[in-house]
């Protein structure tokens, strides 16, 4: 079983292998790849000043606003002036109302790959980047498929992912075999573990980047 590919997902497949001058042909596509372009280009020596954060699009369409609705009594539930938010599609921030002192929505601007060409959605989005590695753990509900790329960037952050259900953690039945940390959004408590997070680091760099070929 395999997720479909999102145009992004297949463009750092493209670049991570012609990054070792192999050929595209022998792309395996069992887990998903982030180029160094992504992980390079990070700084995991920052402290954590948010405990939970989202950033990302809430109405982009139907299928993701259903499978993000979840997050909105997360949020009302457990965010407050240590947490981040910011919703960043044009159909949510259309007559949108502040949720409180954490939600950055109208003031700053945020990257939406589907409201660009697709040819532009292989960027690197440094804010983005820059505030999830200073939070300990993040919302990643599934988007338009049932997984999120927003949870390989999590371990690659070392930010601990919570998702509402666990296929929201992998794409292939490959990925579904490995060991991920993560909490459910039903946990009782969430507790910052560094060793959960350089378990999923470790599994990052082992197995959604080529750094190991």
């Amino acid at each position: 079983m395999y997720y479909k590919f999102c145009p992004k997902l297949y463009m750092w497949y493209l670049e991570s292998y012609l990054e070792l001058n192999i050929s595209k042909k022998n792309i395996d596509h069992s887990y998903a790849i982030y180029p160094k372009r992504f992980y390079k280009n990070i700084n995991l020596d920052v402290d954590k000043k948010y405990d939970f954060i989202f950033i990302g699009g809430l109405l982009t369409d139907n299928k993701t606003k259903n499978n993000r609705k979840w997050i909105i009594p997360f949020i009302k539930k457990n965010f407050n002036s240590n947490s981040y938010l910011q919703f960043t599609d044009k159909k949510t921030k259309k007559n949108y109302k502040i949720m409180g002192n954490y939600d950055y929505t109208l003031s700053e601007k945020g990257f939406v790959p589907k409201e660009v060409s697709r040819k532009k959605r292989n960027f690197f989005d440094k804010k983005y980047f820059s505030n999830l590695s200073q939070s300990k753990f993040g919302l990643c509900p599934a988007g338009d498929s049932i997984y999120s790329m927003r949870f390989y960037e999590c371990l690659m952050c070392k930010c601990i992912p919570i998702v509402d259900t666990i296929k929201e953690t992998y794409r292939s039945k490959e990925e579904a075999k490995l060991n991920y940390k993560y909490y459910l959004s039903s946990d009782n408590e969430f507790i910052y573990r560094e060793d959960w997070v350089e378990h999923n680091y470790n599994i990052f760099l082992q197995y959604h980047t080529l750094e190991y070929l």
